[in-house]
């Protein structure tokens, strides 16, 4: 799947004022059109909007799947600034986060802090993500960001969501050393019981000292 550097230009004048990235460049012009944040390229489309007019999209340049497009997308923004481009881009470009100053990480954070997508575009986002494929390049890529990478939290998340403490634990053992039944126990601690039989075979909570 081919990678896009593309431009929103005003439909008047010509002149590019945006650059960005996309592998369906069409529609985030359509996303870029019903976006209503608080940053300078939102407040200029919405301006179009207003006169009954939108961006034109042009397509700068057209990469293949896997290509490093974060230092090209900086190279289309860096140049097109020395070019004296009146371009609404926040950051230099590259994921949107280089060089981001401080009042526009602020922005960002108070525009987003409670956001919730609406229900009919919940449907539209797992429409769109249904059925998608990632190409082998991009698998690979993902492969070797994940190869050797300790993962921490693990334990943690495992402990977070335990129904047992570790002093209902020691007491589940030391009953059933002393007889009780499984099924008891598990209905006086709010388990399964077959929660209690793991327990006792060691396969749950093994962590937990006698």
């Amino acid at each position: 799947m081919s990678i896009f550097i593309y431009g929103l230009a005003d439909p008047v004048t010509g002149d590019i004022r945006y650059i960005g990235k996309s592998i369906r460049p069409n529609e985030r012009l359509t996303n870029h059109c019903n976006d209503h944040s608080s940053c300078h390229r939102t407040h200029w489309i919405q301006s179009l909007i207003a006169k009954g007019q939108r961006p034109q999209l042009v397509i700068l340049q057209e990469l293949p799947d896997g290509a490093n497009w974060q230092a090209i997308e900086q190279q289309w923004i860096a140049k097109a600034r020395s070019a004296g481009w009146a371009l609404t881009n926040g950051t230099d470009g590259g994921d949107g986060v280089v060089n981001l100053c401080d009042e526009a990480r602020a922005k960002m954070l108070k525009t987003w802090t409670g956001r919730k997508h609406k229900p009919e575009s919940l449907v539209k986002i797992g429409a769109a993500s249904r059925g998608r494929k990632k190409s082998e390049a991009s698998k690979e890529v993902m492969r070797q960001k994940m190869r050797g990478r300790d993962v921490t939290w693990g334990s943690k998340l495992s402990r977070a969501v335990r129904k047992l403490t570790d002093e209902q634990v020691h007491e589940i053992r030391k009953l059933l050393a002393s007889g009780e039944k499984n099924s008891v126990l598990a209905k006086r601690y709010g388990v399964h019981r077959t929660t209690i039989t793991n327990i006792k075979m060691g396969y749950y909570y093994s962590d937990v000292p006698e």
